[in-house]
């Protein structure tokens, strides 16, 4: 099962990025998010984060953890991919998705399917979904 309360999810973005969408996602929902923040500066190293992370995590009694990050490659992306490799090596499912946005964040918050994999279809949908281009328009 893969239902909310059984998915841990995790920001690792840019900073201020993490926050923002939190903020988004709390006005969206009007409600507090469950949702764990590690908002990366300029001048951060990954190995602190990856340990922090992981400990956080740690004693997570969510089967599933879904990391989303913002840039694919970036620091914070390595760092979500560091924090991935620890935690699936102690037996844990983690998912790593790269491109954050609010209806990415605000899905993955909200999404109630059975399995993961469907959670995570549904978040990519969603994702996707949510970018449109409206042309203009004749004056």
């Amino acid at each position: 099962m893969a239902k909310a309360a059984q998915v841990a999810v995790v920001l690792v973005t840019h900073a201020p990025l993490g926050q923002a969408l939190v903020a988004c996602a709390q006005h969206v929902l009007q409600a507090t998010p469950d949702v764990v923040v590690a908002d990366i500066l300029p001048t951060d190293f990954p190995d602190p984060w990856i340990t922090k992370l992981v400990a956080d995590l740690r004693p997570s009694t969510r089967p599933h953890v879904l990391l989303l990050c913002d840039l694919y490659g970036s620091t914070p992306y390595h760092i979500a991919a560091g924090v991935q490799r620890q935690l699936s090596l102690r037996g844990q499912k983690v998912h790593l998705l790269s491109g954050v946005n609010a209806c990415m964040l605000i899905k993955a918050l909200t999404d109630r399917s059975d399995t993961i994999e469907l959670l995570i279809e549904n978040v990519l949908s969603a994702t996707q979904r949510g970018i449109v281009h409206q042309a203009p328009t004749a004056p």
